[in-house]
């Protein structure tokens, strides 16, 4: 579910970005891709030996590692040699893929928000736990404070992509303390240049109000000049739209994305097509649709 341009990205920042300063934190693994390319990075990496000297395992990983109800059709799609149940653990498969790095790997599994306590500094921030707003919203409170200014990348994998506004608002919330780096696949790739304070981090929803939120829709939409991206971004501001103002406003402003990429709705992969479907049976539907992904998105 990531793209081998993604992978080689975490690859290469645990072989050739990371110190050792902090922590690697991967946060929302699935069956391990995103663990194992930092594992695997960090073996070629000469500070390695400095970073177990001030922790063992230097990389941190969260799954919550429940199966939902699509994930036994994606197992069997990808020959995935398990048969569980929505319901089901499947702990087990993601321990059996990271067994090659387990010992640089401190894998826990469970709600994030029960398991997700970091003391340390964090040096590297991967980010695809993010389907609900209470999760985003721990993770913005309880790790945006321990980045180190100057060195600490955020990897937002879900940032280009229709569902979940509230990743891009909350990211752009932070503008003031990012450099935007660049993208790959659905991920947007931010240095922090500033120490973040832990105070501004805490109740960013009440500071929101519904104005600011369309305003950093906007801006975060404008971080890439790829079509395709720009396109998604703008599906995910449909939904915010719909969500804060209402039908009307919804699918006016999807009136204005169809005559701005004509292209999406007649001659695009069908992943855009999917996602245009989408967005319009959310203007059409009676009670707000949610702004958060499946589980297992």
């Amino acid at each position: 579910m990531m793209s081998v341009p993604e992978r080689r990205f975490l690859y290469g920042l645990a072989a050739k970005y990371y110190t050792g300063e902090g922590l690697i934190i991967d946060a929302g693994i699935f069956l391990g891709a995103s663990t194992t390319c930092f594992g695997e990075g960090l073996r070629e990496n000469a500070n390695l030996q400095r970073a177990q000297a001030k922790w063992k395992q230097p990389v941190v990983s969260f799954e919550r590692g429940i199966v939902t109800p699509t994930m036994p059709a994606f197992f069997k799609r990808n020959a995935v040699e398990f048969d569980p149940m929505p319901g089901d653990s499947f702990e087990s498969l993601v321990r059996e893929n990271l067994k090659p790095v387990s010992d640089i790997v401190d894998l826990r599994i469970g709600d994030i928000q029960e398991t997700g306590k970091i003391e340390a500094p964090i040096e590297i921030l991967f980010l695809d736990v993010l389907k609900l707003p209470e999760i985003n919203k721990f993770v913005v409170e309880n790790y945006f404070s321990r980045l180190i200014p100057g060195r600490s990348i955020v990897v937002q994998q879900d940032y280009f992509y229709d569902l979940l506004p509230y990743v891009k608002t909350y990211q752009e919330y932070f503008a003031d303390y990012f450099t935007y780096i660049g993208e790959i696949g659905s991920t947007g790739v931010f240095l922090c240049k500033q120490r973040i304070p832990q105070e501004v981090t805490i109740g960013i929803e009440d500071k929101l109000e519904a104005e600011e939120q369309i305003r950093l829709a906007t801006v975060a939409l404008q971080r890439s000049i790829d079509p395709a991206r720009r396109f998604l971004m703008a599906l995910s501001k449909v939904r915010l739209l719909r969500k804060l103002l209402g039908a009307k406003a919804a699918q006016n402003y999807l009136q204005f994305v169809k005559s701005e990429y004509p292209d999406a709705s007649e001659k695009a992969p069908l992943r855009l097509r999917e996602a245009l479907r989408n967005a319009e049976l959310a203007c059409r539907a009676k009670e707000a649709s949610p702004l958060t992904a499946p589980l297992d998105a």
